[in-house]
C-alpha cells in the first residue's frame, strides 16, 4: 500500500450505487465528488461536472460504501500462531487494513508509548494507515487479565518490558483513579477495563475499583470500555457505567430472561465472534485462508495454521481451547437475541493469532451474519453504528457517504447487500479523497 506522491485535487466516482448505510439500502446511479479529503456533491449521474485536474472513476458493477471501521483492532498484535513466534510488524499490520478496506480502527489495548505518537503520526500523513482511535494499557487487578497470557505467550527476555506497559494493575480506588489520570494524560480516546477471569482462576477487578476507573474516566471526560466474557461480567460492568462491552458474552449462553436486562442497559457490544473462531479451530485441521488473507499475508505463516506442532504446550490453554471448541454455537445465539432485543452490535476483530489485520474483520462481519444480522446490518456494524460511537454523541463525519463527510471510502465490485464476499473484491481504497495504491503481499 502506498499514497500516490501527487494525488489529483479531485475525484469524480461516476454513476455508481451508494450504500445508504443507515437504511441499509443502495441508491443507484449517483455521481460523487471528492475535492480535498471531503466528500463534495453526491448528485444523479450526469448531473456533476469535475473541476479542473479531476481524475475519474466508472462506477458501473460497483457499489460505493464508507470505509470500514475495526472496533477492536490492535495495531501491535502478531497473527501469526503462538508456536511460530516472531515479532508484531505494526506498520504492516496498518497498510493490511487498509488494503482490506478498513479505514479506521479503535486499538482498545496497546503500548501507549507505541500507539499514541503512530496515531499522531498517521493524523499528520507521515505514516500510512487507517486513522487510530486508542486506549493506551488495558486496566485490570493485579495477576488479572492480559498478565496470565503475556506471561504464557511472550518471550521470556520480554515479558518484563511488556506486562507493565501492557497491563495497568490496580487494586484500590485511589490506585485506580491516579493511573486513569495518567493514562488519560498521555492522550487516551477511551480507557479499557478487563473485566473477566482469563483464564479461569486468574483474578478480575474488585468491584469499588471497577467503578472507580469508569468514574474518574467519566470526570477526564473519556468514556470506559470493558473486556467481558460471561453475563456476571457484562451485567457488573454495565452497572460500574462502562460505554461498551468489548467481546460478547463467550463463555457461556446467555439466559432466555437476562436478554432484557442487558439490554435495557442501552450499550454496544463489539462481538469479536472472530477471534474465538480462530481459536475454537486450532489444531482441528487446515484452515483454509480467505482471499484477503492470502494477498496480505505470507504463504507460510497461513501454512502454519494447518499444523500444531507436537512438542507444542498446550497445558496453559488447552481447557481454553476446549470451552471455545464448546460454546461456538453459544456465540451467534447470543448475538442473535441480543440484537433482537435492540443492542447494538459492533463489528471488531481483535486483530492477534489467527486473526488478520483487516481481513478479521471481513470474517467477522460473515460470523454476524451467520448470527442474525442482515449483510446490510452487519455492513452498518461496521460503518456508521462505530462511527457514532466513536463520535461520543456528536454527528461524526465518516462512517457515511454524505456531502461534507471525510472520504474514507471503498468501492467494491457488486453489491455486498446481497452478498458480503463482494466488500473483498475491492476496486479501490479511498482515504482522505486520496485512491491509495494498493498492492498484494507478493506484489511489485
Amino acid at each position: 500500500m502506498r499514497r500516490p506522491e501527487h494525488p489529483p485535487p479531485a475525484l469524480l466516482i461516476r454513476d455508481v450505487p451508494v450504500l445508504d448505510v443507515e437504511a441499509g439500502t443502495l441508491v443507484p446511479h449517483r455521481d460523487v465528488l471528492l475535492v480535498g479529503d471531503r466528500v463534495s456533491r453526491v448528485a444523479a449521474a450526469g448531473t456533476v461536472s469535475p473541476p479542473p485536474g479531476a481524475a475519474t472513476i466508472a462506477g458501473g458493477g460497483a457499489t460505493l460504501l464508507p470505509g470500514l471501521i475495526d472496533m477492536h483492532g490492535h495495531v501491535g498484535g502478531n497473527p501469526a500462531p503462538p508456536w511460530r513466534g516472531g515479532l508484531p510488524d505494526l506498520d504492516a499490520n496498518l497498510r493490511a487494513y487498509l488494503y482490506c478496506g478498513v479505514t479506521t480502527i479503535l486499538d482498545p489495548a496497546d503500548i501507549a508509548s507505541q500507539i499514541f505518537p503512530r496515531r499522531e503520526r498517521v493524523e499528520r500523513g507521515e505514516l500510512l494507515g487507517p486513522t487510530i482511535y486508542a486506549a493506551g494499557p488495558m486496566f485490570t487487578a493485579p495477576g488479572g487479565h492480559p498478565v496470565p497470557v503475556l506471561r504464557q505467550l511472550a518471550p521470556w527476555w520480554l515479558r518484563w518490558y511488556l506486562i507493565p506497559r501492557l497491563a495497568v494493575q490496580v487494586d484500590t480506588p485511589e490506585a485506580a483513579r491516579s493511573a486513569v489520570d495518567e493514562v488519560v494524560g498521555k492522550g487516551a480516546d477511551v480507557i479499557k477495563i478487563g473485566v473477566d477471569h482469563l483464564p479461569d482462576q486468574a483474578p478480575r477487578i474488585r468491584g469499588e475499583v471497577l467503578a472507580a476507573v469508569v468514574d474518574e474516566a467519566r470526570r477526564r471526560g473519556v468514556r470506559a470500555v470493558a473486556h467481558i466474557g460471561t453475563v456476571e461480567d457484562a451485567l457488573d460492568a454495565a452497572r460500574a457505567g462502562v460505554a461498551a462491552w468489548m467481546h460478547g458474552v463467550y463463555k457461556e449462553r446467555i439466559a432466555d430472561e437476562t436478554i432484557p436486562e442487558l439490554a435495557a442497559f442501552r450499550i454496544p457490544m463489539v462481538a469479536t465472534t472472530v477471534v474465538f473462531e480462530s481459536y475454537a479451530l486450532i489444531g482441528q485441521g487446515p484452515r483454509p485462508p480467505t482471499p484477503l488473507e492470502r494477498e496480505t499475508a505470507p504463504a507460510d505463516v497461513l501454512a502454519a495454521f494447518d499444523h500444531v506442532p507436537a512438542s507444542y504446550d498446550f497445558s496453559f490453554f488447552g481447557p481454553y481451547l476446549e470451552k471455545m471448541r464448546a460454546q461456538r454455537g453459544a456465540w451467534r445465539d447470543n448475538v442473535r437475541r441480543l440484537h433482537e432485543a435492540g443492542v447494538t452490535i459492533l463489528a471488531g476483530s481483535d486483530m492477534q493469532a489467527g486473526v488478520f489485520p483487516g481481513a478479521g474483520l471481513h470474517r467477522e462481519l460473515h460470523l454476524l451474519a451467520e448470527s442474525g444480522l442482515t449483510p446490510a446490518q452487519a455492513i452498518r456494524a461496521a460503518t456508521l453504528d462505530a462511527a457514532r460511537f466513536l463520535a461520543d454523541g456528536k454527528e461524526p463525519d465518516f462512517g457515511v457517504v454524505a456531502e461534507g463527510k471525510r472520504a474514507d471510502l471503498l468501492l467494491v465490485d457488486g453489491d455486498p447487500t446481497q452478498n458480503l464476499d463482494a466488500l473483498a473484491r475491492i476496486r479501490a481504497v479511498v482515504k482522505g479523497g486520496v485512491v491509495l495504491e494498493r498492492r498484494a503481499i507478493g506484489g511489485s
